[in-house]
């Protein structure tokens, strides 16, 4: 039976991700916030400063420190599928001038490790968009296309820990449709984001997980409905996805 976590430090990461959505803040302005002594949030604060967790800005206020994004870059150049499919993500992009994204399962959520932009993305129209974002994994075009390799018990658990909140009003709400559109996506090989995730953004997304681990990928390209249209989305980019899917797919088990 797994031990309880420590207060401590689920209370420090509370601490970091509260401050990361404040931006900056003092050390009074983060105890009111978590209706705590001032004593001892400035404890918290001493120990994430001497840490380099965070850091003190001239003003007074206190930000996250930017060790993370070197931990974060470390991390994602370290794993193999990113450095594998990092250069058929670029020429996926450069193809079909939309933005192309690498979407890895962890913890059962989506994290997005990579995006590309090509010629015909003048500035990315989902702003929230980044390298490190997490998602539901039944929102998007690679996260259905990761769900789809998985077994019908495994998704219902997923769906039991996290639910199916919509992100618009196409999100898929109901288990069983859900479900119903796994079986479509392991037949044809492709799962489609039809403005589920985002408004005025379509997607396409296949699989990648490889025969010889367990990591759950998949790669997705993204685009307007007035470029992605009916044909475009439903009858020409499914298989250049599925062609660079491929390649990355025989990269990892070949080399």
């Amino acid at each position: 039976m797994p031990s309880k976590p420590l207060k401590s430090l689920v209370r420090a990461n509370r601490i970091l991700e509260r401050l990361v959505e404040m931006k900056t803040a003092s050390v009074r302005e983060l105890a009111d916030e978590f209706d705590m002594p001032l004593s001892t949030m400035y404890e918290y604060i001493n120990t994430l400063e001497t840490l380099n967790h965070i850091t003190k800005q001239a003003d007074g206020r206190y930000r996250v420190a930017t060790s993370f994004l070197e931990v974060g870059n470390r991390v994602r150049r370290d794993n193999e599928i990113y450095r594998t499919a990092e250069p058929e993500l670029r020429r996926l992009a450069e193809e079909t001038g939309e933005f192309a994204g690498l979407m890895i399962e962890e913890n059962n959520l989506g994290v997005l490790l990579s995006m590309k932009k090509g010629e015909k993305v003048k500035r990315l129209q989902v702003s929230r968009t980044y390298p490190g974002v997490k998602s539901r994994l039944h929102t998007t075009a690679y996260g259905k296309a990761i769900l789809s390799q998985l077994p019908d018990e495994e998704i219902r658990a997923i769906i039991e820990q996290y639910g199916l909140y919509p992100k618009t009003e196409n999100t898929i709400t109901d288990v069983e449709s859900l479900l119903d559109e796994m079986e479509l996506v392991r037949q044809r090989g492709y799962a489609f984001d039809d403005e589920e995730c985002f408004d005025g953004m379509r997607g396409i997304g296949v699989p990648i997980t490889s025969q010889s681990d367990d990591m759950h990928a998949g790669i997705a390209v993204y685009g307007p409905p007035n470029r992605l249209d009916d044909e475009v989305f439903f009858e020409e980019y499914p298989s250049v996805v599925q062609e660079y899917a491929n390649i990355i797919r025989g990269n990892r088990e070949y080399s």
